[in-house]
């Protein structure tokens, strides 16, 4: 240890001076007019919120029924939202696993290349008595 008594004691009282001087810097922080002022407007916001609340309260007493119109519109609104994402997980999980064996694109006569000529087929045996210039599909 090369560092004297003096010397140690010296870099300890420095030490505690800087600690005491951040000490005030913090408290002059906690104590200055921001903090009090933030306080007090929390409690005004929360003493509107809850008035607010109050008055909403007081007015579906008063009058029920357009409150329990908007209840239940939400509420089909939110089931609406589950029933479709459940449709959504169920095609999902359809063209996913087993769509191979329901599908019949795999059938020779599905292919696209056949569609034109399928389609034509079709409007044929539909319109038998057309006239086939108005009756076939341009591609």
């Amino acid at each position: 240890m090369s560092d004297s008594p003096d010397d140690l004691e010296h870099d300890v009282e420095a030490s505690r001076g800087r600690l005491d001087r951040t000490l005030s810097d913090l408290q002059d922080r906690l104590n200055g007019p921001g903090i009090p002022r933030s306080l007090a407007d929390l409690r005004r916001s929360g003493e509107a919120a809850s008035k607010t609340v109050e008055r909403v309260v007081a007015d579906v007493r008063v009058n029920p029924v357009p409150a329990l119109l908007i209840a239940a519109g939400l509420g089909l609104l939110v089931y609406e939202a589950f029933r479709m994402a459940a449709g959504r997980r169920r095609l999902a999980g359809v063209s996913a696993g087993s769509a191979l064996t329901t599908s019949d694109r795999h059938l020779p006569e599905n292919h696209p290349d056949r569609m034109h000529a399928r389609l034509d087929d079709a409007l044929e045996e539909s319109f038998p008595g057309s006239d086939p210039v108005s009756v076939r599909i341009t591609k």
